[in-house]
């Protein structure tokens, strides 16, 4: 009988090494602040885009703008928030991964 590990002999994960980690970055201070600053004065949805780019999310980005035109278009950001939380579940999830101080981050909203 074949073992599954002989037909696929390069995959690490059959052979039990595991693939190296990629470490945690940090968000320097001055993003931290720069979205705290975007809370304060109350433009949620553009410290959540910024946060999509620190992140690199290019599918989160044209999200986070498309709403932004929205409530410019609408004059109203109230009829967005139910997109907004289904989006920012996915962006904080994300954040949380790629960065190591994520909880300084998530003060910072």
């Amino acid at each position: 009988m074949i073992k599954l590990k002989d037909l696929y002999p390069n995959q690490a994960s059959f052979i039990g090494i595991e693939e190296p980690v990629n470490e945690a970055k940090e968000l320097n201070a001055a993003g931290i602040k720069s979205l705290a600053m975007l809370t304060d004065i109350n433009n949620h949805t553009r410290a959540r885009l910024a946060l999509a780019q620190y992140v690199g999310d290019k599918r989160l980005i044209r999200a986070y703008q498309g709403i932004m035109y929205v409530e410019e278009l609408l004059r109203d950001s109230n009829d967005t928030n139910k997109a907004r939380l289904r989006l920012d579940k996915q962006l904080f999830y994300k954040a949380k991964k790629v960065f190591s101080n994520y909880d300084e981050i998530q003060g910072a909203f």
